[in-house]
């Protein structure tokens, strides 16, 4: 995600020591009652907290510039090659396991500012939004308001959107998603285990499932599951391809950040598990900076249950991350919350 090793890590506490060395050193403040140094201690933790989210958006902000400037003295080299400069980003997003936008992005974005933009309050996704204003002039001018009023984000959209008359900057990132079948399962040979060499049905996350009776099924159909009339359990092959599986009607027991939840997911037959699951197809700014908390609260704006209202969550979960994290495509009431994420500027997407 956004500090990927130790050298960025070093960086971030660089700027903390050398934005706030002065502040070490400073005589505390001076406090009587208990209740006061409680006070005291926690207007140092959020004034702390604060410090270390700016240096962190900073980071990321550098990240950006950097990453466009070595693109961008590469392409020069290579000019005189028609389109070459999209041949690179098609390779650089497979490569590095990010999305050609995002490198757009920050290709235009080195491009725009040949001069870092050094100490500024704005985040990498506001500088994304700035993309838009052509001319550094016009482009400068907005940004120095947004710092000196403190817009939020949907201010700068709507200021930007003003200059522009809803000019983009690049294509919008687009995720394409079906949810399948729930109650679908396909039907394998056990390798391993009390039945292996018997027919079961995968139930998804390493579980499976063997009826009581004889499955009349072959090894590879794929069935779908009812209840009959004795409340039993009835099995019927459907036409259908693999993309019917592993989809489920689950409830959202947390949401860790902006690309990670935590689920309860009913699979069918009275078993339930648990799981971590990643978003699929994006990455979300780290919680411990502002904007990750911002992905976090509008994902679970999302989630959240209107008073009196009930939701419908679906998921299609699909093969694992290189954490062992299953990735999962989610539907909030029929809103793809995947997509959302991604038209409202809070993540980006990368090639899983």
């Amino acid at each position: 995600m956004l500090i990927r090793d130790a050298t960025r890590l070093a960086a971030v506490f660089a700027i903390l020591f050398f934005q706030f060395s002065a502040l070490v050193f400073a005589a505390p403040a001076k406090v009587e009652t208990y209740n006061e140094l409680v006070h005291a201690i926690r207007e140092v933790r959020a004034a702390s907290q604060e410090r270390v989210e700016q240096a962190i958006a900073q980071e990321k902000v550098r990240e950006a510039w950097e990453t466009g400037k070595l693109i961008d003295e590469h392409v020069l080299r290579y000019q005189e090659r028609a389109g070459y400069d999209q041949q690179v980003l098609v390779r650089l997003a497979q490569d590095l396991g990010t999305s050609k936008t995002e490198l757009y992005y920050m290709l235009e974005f080195a491009r725009a500012y040949p001069i870092f933009p050094h100490a500024g309050k704005l985040s990498w996704s506001e500088y994304r939004e700035l993309l838009v204003v052509k001319g550094s002039e016009k482009r400068n001018s907005l940004a120095e308001r947004a710092e000196k009023e403190n817009w939020s984000r949907s201010r700068l959209r709507e200021e930007i959107r003003n200059a522009t008359k809803g000019g983009k900057a690049a294509p919008a990132e687009v995720l394409t998603a079906q949810p399948g079948i729930p109650g679908t399962y396909r039907v394998l040979k056990a390798t391993v285990g009390e039945y292996k060499g018997e027919l079961v049905l995968d139930l998804g996350f390493s579980n499976f499932f063997k009826s009581e009776g004889r499955l009349d099924f072959r090894e590879g159909d794929i069935v779908a599951v009812s209840r009959d009339s004795k409340g039993g359990y009835k099995l019927s092959a459907i036409d259908s391809g693999p993309e019917a599986l592993f989809t489920y009607r689950a409830d959202v027991v947390e949401v860790i950040d902006g690309d990670t939840l935590k689920v309860s997911i009913p699979l069918g037959f009275g078993f339930t598990t648990v799981q971590k699951l990643r978003l699929r197809g994006l990455d979300a700014p780290e919680i411990e900076s502002a904007e990750g908390k911002e992905a976090k609260a509008f994902v679970e704006s999302v989630i959240a249950n209107p008073a009196g209202a009930k939701q419908s969550t679906l998921i299609r979960t699909v093969k694992s991350d290189k954490y062992d994290r299953y990735l999962a495509d989610v539907w909030i009431d029929s809103q793809y919350l995947n997509q959302a994420l991604l038209d409202e500027g809070l993540a980006v997407q990368v090639n899983e």
